[in-house]
């Protein structure tokens, strides 16, 4: 835009009117143009997810709930997890609780089921650099904080990460199915317990966390060799 307008500007207008010119323009593209398509976008996502999240068909709650949490740490990756905030906000303002934040939550589960099978793999081949690695990471990884996991053990060997969201899909499914809410958002993993909104909402997230913790495990000890962990 600023090389088109100084092209048909006089140079002894080009310092005052080109720039002048140039915010302008762009400036009402992105309020008359860019943050109302956002906004919808925005406001259409919201409402899907409150249909998905909202449905009374167990059937659309266990597909959605293992879909949302299969696909988190893709997001979390992508940076795309920060856009879920707003979201939070709005079912806490509408239903005095969320319910997205518990379902997702059951990613970081997924991690330390999978990071637990690499660990004994890792220990038969005799790999103490990756044992050293998740002794270090897994603590965190209960309490909720993945990142450790993801950038130390699961991404490097590329399958796992894959194998970790399938098992965590399972937790957030039956946390999904039981309607789970929490009364805030934070951490995950077990610190998370005491967000939720009722005593049976604690029972039903830590169970939602167990499912996910076992999934992970079993997917991942299916699904990568000793060999794959040993040449890591």
């Amino acid at each position: 835009m600023e090389r088109y307008v100084r092209k048909h500007v006089p140079d002894v207008l080009d310092l005052i009117v080109t720039p002048l010119v140039s915010i302008l323009v762009v400036g009402s593209v992105y309020v008359f143009a860019l943050m109302p398509l956002t906004g919808f976008l925005s406001d259409g996502l919201v409402w899907l997810l409150s249909l998905l999240i909202n449905s009374t068909s167990p059937v659309v709650s266990v597909i959605s709930g293992y879909v949302l949490s299969a696909l988190f740490l893709p997001m979390v990756l992508l940076g795309l997890h920060h856009g879920l905030i707003p979201i939070y906000a709005v079912q806490l303002e509408a239903m005095g609780g969320v319910t997205l934040f518990p379902v997702l939550a059951m990613a970081g589960a997924g991690q330390v089921g999978a990071a637990i099978a690499i660990f004994i793999k890792a220990k038969k081949v005799k790999n103490l650099r990756m044992q050293k690695t998740i002794i270090g990471a897994l603590p965190a990884g209960f309490l909720g904080v993945g990142e450790p996991l993801i950038y130390g053990v699961t991404l490097p060997m590329g399958k796992p990460f894959i194998t970790a969201g399938l098992g965590a899909g399972f937790g957030g499914a039956f946390v999904m199915l039981m309607h789970v809410m929490s009364i805030a958002w934070g951490p995950s993993g077990l610190v998370a317990i005491p967000l939720m909104k009722t005593p049976i909402m604690m029972l039903y997230y830590f169970l939602g966390l167990v499912i996910a913790y076992i999934m992970g495990f079993i997917i991942t000890w299916f699904g990568i060799k000793a060999q794959d962990v040993a040449n890591v």
